[in-house]
């Protein structure tokens, strides 16, 4: 039989739930509840972490059913049978203490409200966490606010997706203090006549490697905003940020495509070209980074390790949720001939370059030759810098090398070639070699 285990002790529990202690250590004397718990409840304590067996909307084993015997800290995770799945609900969860909601980081779990209900209804002191969750298609009744979340509780999401919620004011999120990592809220609508944003805080908001946009209504709202590493932007005919006069901090760099989230001193006022919203990998639906975006590689002081979808981030991390990898390669060689003006002394170094999509860069390119002066040795040295348009094709480039003192003879030299100035989507690329100087024309 499947057991519950607790800090009170050990119980038998309905075989639908699996449930595992977050202190198997605990000291054998250690204090007995104050009160005992309710006939055939499970003795939950704060650190447990309990297994949620089935995506039914209610019942013994259900996600509802475990939130409803939470009495504060512990952690709610998921069968690993139930990866990828979808929780469908009739009704709004309700939860009655702070609690963490834990889906399978390789593919998630969803709740959806399928455009009938809310999908949370929060009435508590205290925070709820939800981590590898994505929160669709719920529905606010009436003029209410909140698709996916509504109430005064303080609300984290971590590698989340919060999509496709409908509300008549604000149309995803309406929480006491909210704060979004690694998690992207998109395509959620606001039917009201006035915008109104896809997610309000009574008093912070909290916004850090993640990515509003494509919300109808607009964006974030709080009393006091933190905005650090994110992109919030291109939110319908709202505000991408409502509130940001009472309060804002900046930190690392944020993009937006216009001014509501503060001034050019602020943010990185430009268009984060963003694909759909799509499966990119992961548990949750991210707006990949198209190539040319000024997101890529703009952040800085980057405190988170992963994206939304667990993909390492570079030292010097994307601006959202998603971090790039489909970077332009660059496929560049050096002809081992090289031709000398008999008259000037001046070389022409040849190669040929090839990318893995079209891009515009310069080419820098040095040639160095160590010739015999007498007894002495000396170095001659030229450089170039090659203006490239570089397609998915081999094509030809060639440099004029003039030496600044002396001219070059036949024999042997170094030349090396590399991308200069590229965009911070194309890898770098560079090659050397030896390469044999002969006459050419006077």
């Amino acid at each position: 039989m499947l057991r519950h285990i607790s800090r009170a002790g050990r119980r038998p529990l309905a075989l639908m739930l699996t449930v595992t202690l977050g202190a198997l250590n605990a000291c054998a004397d250690e204090s007995p509840p104050t009160a005992p718990a309710a006939p055939g409840a499970p003795a939950f304590a704060a650190g447990d972490v309990y297994t949620v067996t089935n995506t039914n909307d209610n019942g013994v084993g259900s996600l509802r059913w475990a939130l409803s015997w939470t009495t504060g800290g512990e952690t709610i995770r998921f069968d690993p049978g139930l990866a990828g799945q979808t929780i469908s609900l009739d009704s709004a969860l309700e939860p009655l203490k702070p609690a963490t909601i834990e889906g399978p980081a390789g593919k998630g779990i969803t709740i959806s409200g399928g455009r009938r209900t809310q999908l949370f209804l929060l009435d508590y002191a205290g925070t709820l966490t939800i981590r590898n969750v994505t929160l669709r298609d719920g529905k606010a009744p009436g003029s209410a606010s909140g698709g996916a979340m509504y109430g005064y509780g303080a609300v984290v999401l971590e590698n989340s997706a919060v999509y496709g919620n409908e509300a008549s004011g604000v149309s995803a999120i309406w929480a006491s203090d909210l704060t979004l990592v690694n998690t992207t809220v998109s395509g959620n609508n606001s039917t009201a006549a006035l915008p109104y944003p896809a997610a309000l805080s009574m008093g912070r908001v909290v916004v850090t490697n993640s990515t509003v946009a494509q919300n109808s209504g607009g964006g974030v709202s709080g009393h006091l905003t933190i905005l650090r590493n994110s992109i919030i932007a291109n939110n319908g005919d709202g505000r991408n940020c409502y509130g940001i006069s009472e309060g804002a901090v900046y930190e690392g760099v944020n993009l937006s495509n216009d001014d509501t989230c503060g001034g050019p001193s602020d943010m990185l006022i430009a268009d984060p070209k963003l694909a759909p919203l799509a499966d990119n990998g992961g548990g949750t639906m991210t707006h990949a980074l198209l190539a040319g975006s000024p997101a890529i590689n703009a952040g800085t002081s980057c405190s988170v390790t992963v994206d939304q979808r667990y993909v390492a981030r570079d030292a010097q991390c994307d601006l959202g949720a998603f971090e790039f990898m489909d970077f332009t390669t660059v496929t560049l060689t050096v002809d081992p001939s090289a031709a000398v003006n008999q008259s000037n002394g001046w070389a022409v170094v040849t190669g040929t370059i090839k990318c893995s999509r079209n891009e515009t860069f310069n080419l820098a390119v040095e040639l160095k030759q160590v010739q015999k002066s007498g007894r002495d040795l000396t170095g001659l040295h030229a450089a170039a810098t090659v203006p490239i348009s570089c397609t998915t094709g081999v094509r030809p480039w060639s440099a004029s090398m003039y030496p600044t003192d002396g001219t070059f003879r036949t024999g042997s030299a170094q030349a090396t070639a590399g991308t200069m100035d590229s965009p911070a989507w194309v890898t770098p690329a560079a090659t050397s070699g030896q390469v044999k100087l002969y006459w050419g024309r006077k």
